[in-house]
Parts: structure tokens; sequence; C-alpha cells
């Protein structure tokens, strides 16, 4: 049996706080270390009885047993199991603006604290002494939520939380990423009582993850020392959002994409991104009750509030999203599974068609692999070769403290040309 170490020492850790959630003994903390979240275990109070590592996502998921549960109708080979898919917004103006992308999950959390659906939420905010460390609490009303809205560009050990929903009676229900709820998944596999407390999964779609050195690069090329950031927002200010960061003498703002001094051409590069996402062939939280995204549509290129893809995978996922729209706190319209893959095409290219192939590459420079089943499939075509050669390339060139250093003073149009190489690539 393998433990936590190594899974951590193989490089399979993708710091989803899980093993810190699930131990008995309270026994192993996550930590900050070379940029991500991994597990700290004390000896000590270690009892050796093994279910950090077999609640552990990192080194193995089994898909076909943790879907088998959730009763969906359709069966798709790039968004998983669903029911049925929507676009979707808040239809309070406020909350939609100041939340990234129409401010769907923040409304429906709070529509079932109203609906007496949950009694809390595994939410995750900012620090308030060190604001460029995310903060992971249990909301419990409407200004938690409003506190915790909008995405976090940076490691998250959610379920490190998890030892609060088992120290407590209620329902509760768990926001995060597909690594995070592979983790929670598992973990409701190994504890009814989990399985029993969480009656609400919410998946946010994500082709990968950005180390904690992509926002410091951020902060130094806008001449901000982190000591001196009082708060910082990823997203917000309508759609598709600005970067806010505030300091003593004022706030600046940067936008997300949409221009050529947009930062997220920073990371659309695979430049600070944790070599465990490019194992990982998750893009739309396959295992959430309902999963959300950017709607990066066509027609959706002049929404400047925000509008969610959504993709409703369980029968309690259905029933939530039928309440809130019921009681005219979301607007919903049913699309295709079509306009899913529509929107999320470049993504999709990368963590289900070129997956097998980097997989490959990764086995055959010595690396670790972890295991899914079913065994992801993909491409082998010379493109598919080229676009593996460049995420893997910008991801470990990234991990050397001097080109970390270089990237800082490279422009942020420089990064956008870059992308499109990328996504040239994709077209092919």
């Amino acid at each position: 049996m393998v433990t936590i170490n190594q899974i951590v020492d193989a490089g399979l850790c993708c710091g989803c706080g899980t093993c810190a959630g699930v131990c008995p003994q309270g026994a192993v903390q996550m930590v900050i270390q070379d940029d991500l979240y991994v597990p700290q275990i004390n000896s000590t109070d270690c009892t050796n009885c093994e279910l950090c590592v077999k609640t552990c996502p990192g080194h193995f998921v089994d898909f076909e047993v943790l879907t088998k549960t959730m009763e969906s109708d359709i069966e798709d080979a790039d968004i998983g199991r669903f029911s049925q898919c929507f676009v979707g917004f808040s239809t309070d103006p406020g909350m939609r603006y100041d939340c990234a992308s129409g401010g769907l999950v923040t409304q429906l959390l709070d529509s079932a604290f109203t609906e007496n659906v949950i009694d809390g939420a595994l939410v995750i905010g900012m620090k308030k002494d060190r604001t460029s460390e995310p903060h992971v609490f249990i909301a419990r009303n409407t200004a938690d939520l409003v506190s915790a809205a909008g995405s976090k560009y940076c490691p998250v050990a959610v379920n490190e939380a998890l030892r609060q929903i088992f120290t407590e009676d209620g329902r509760f229900a768990v926001v995060g990423l597909p690594c995070h709820l592979h983790g929670v998944r598992k973990a409701e596999s190994y504890y009814p009582i989990l399985h029993k407390r969480i009656v609400l999964r919410l998946g946010l779609l994500c082709s990968h993850a950005v180390n904690f050195s992509g926002t410091e690069a951020i902060l130094k090329k806008m001449m901000i020392r982190k000591e001196d950031v009082t708060e910082l927002r990823y997203r917000g200010r309508g759609w598709p959002g600005f970067m806010s960061i505030r300091t003593p003498s004022g706030a600046k703002y940067i936008r997300l994409t949409g221009g050529w001094n947009a930062y997220w051409s920073m990371f659309s590069t695979y430049f600070f991104t944790p070599l465990r996402c490019a194992m990982c062939p998750d893009q739309t939280a396959e295992l959430a009750d309902i999963s959300f995204g950017d709607a990066w549509l066509p027609e959706m290129r002049n929404d400047h509030y925000g509008t969610s893809i959504i993709v409703a995978r369980t029968k309690s996922g259905e029933r939530m999203l039928k309440l809130a729209e019921t009681s005219k706190k979301i607007q919903l319209r049913a699309v295709t599974a079509a306009k899913v893959r529509q929107s999320q095409w470049t993504n999709l290219k990368f963590k289900k068609s070129d997956l097998g192939l980097r997989l490959h590459l990764l086995r055959a420079l010595g690396m670790h692999i972890p295991t899914f089943t079913p065994k992801p499939a993909g491409s082998s075509s010379p493109v598919s070769l080229l676009r593996t050669l460049y995420v893997y390339l910008n991801i470990h060139l990234s991990t050397k403290k001097s080109i970390r250093t270089l990237l800082t003073y490279v422009p942020f149009p420089l990064f956008r040309l870059y992308y499109g190489l990328y996504k040239l690539l994709c077209m092919i």
C-alpha cells in the first residue's frame, strides 16, 4: 500500500486536502510548499489507518464506480454523465455583476439557504491577514456567501474543511474544482455520514489551476508588494471581469480577458500551472450535481454582466435549479451538449483530446502517472504532439526561478500572441 508521502514524492498530489479532511486523528495538515498545498503528516498522531490514501484522488479515480449513483440519463465522452444543459444567470443585478460568470453559484447557494435545503456551504474566500492565500470556511448566510464570491486563481485545499462537516449535524453544500469533487466523492464512498450530510455538490469547470507564483508574478508586473495588498479579488465588476488589488494607496484593476493587457493570457499559456493538472481528465467537474463555467460563446461576446454554462447531472441538482428558477432567483435557457463543448473547446482539447498522448510523454520522461477508470483515450496526431510539447515545456520552464523572474518582465500582449499559437494548433 502506498502512503500519502509517497504520493506527494511521486508528484501526484493535487493539493485538494481530502487526506487532511478525513483523517480521524487529525494527523494531516495542509501546508504551502513549492507554491502549492501539500499534506504534512504528524507521525506521532498517525495510526496508519490508510484512509488518507484510500480517499486520495491524486493517484487513482474510478469514474465508473463514482458515477453509478448519479442517476444521470446521458453519457457524453467530453462532459461526462448529465441530464440537461443550460445557460443562465442570477436575476439579482448586483450579484450577477459582482460575481464570476453570472453569479449563479452564489445565487443557488443563497436559494438553498432560503428553501431550507442546506444549513451550511463549504466555500472559499481570501484570508484577511495574508490576502493572497485562500480561506476555506462554512458559509451560514448570504453575507458569508457574498464574501466568498468570485473565482480564486490560486491553490486551494478545499477538502481540508471536510473535518468540520464530520463534527456538525446538518446538510451541507460543497463548492469545488473537479479534483476537489473527486476527493469528496471518494470520501463519501468510505464515510456514509459524509454522503448523508453533503446534499449538494457544485462543480466549477477547470482547465488547470495556477500556483501561488502566478499571482506573485502579476503583482510584480504591476509593481505592487505582496505585503502591501489589503484585498485581492480575481474576478468581479462585470464579465469577464477584473482583478482588483487594493493597497493603502488605493485600488488597481486589470482585466481578466478581452484586451491586450488582460492578465489571463499569462496563465492560458500554461505558465505557473501545476504539473498534476496536466494529468487530469476532467474539465467539466463530472462528479458534481451541477457544473458551472463561463459561457464562452460567440452570442455572449457582448454580455457584460455574465452568463454561466450549466450542466445538471443529478436529480438533486435538477431540483435545486428548478427551485431557484421557480422562485425567479435565476433565469435559465436549455441548450444542447454541443453548446457546452463549443464554450469549452480549447480546454477540452487539453483535457480530453491530448490527455492520452500527454500521459504517455510524461511516463516516457520517467514520471509517475495516476490511474483512471476508464483509461483516458485521445489523439496521437502530429498536431496533438505539438500541443502536448507546448503545454509541458511551459509548465516545466515556469518551475525555474530564473524563468519565473523573466516572465514578470514579459508584456501581457506578448503572452496573448503566444497563446494565439496554441489556439491555432487547437483549430487544426
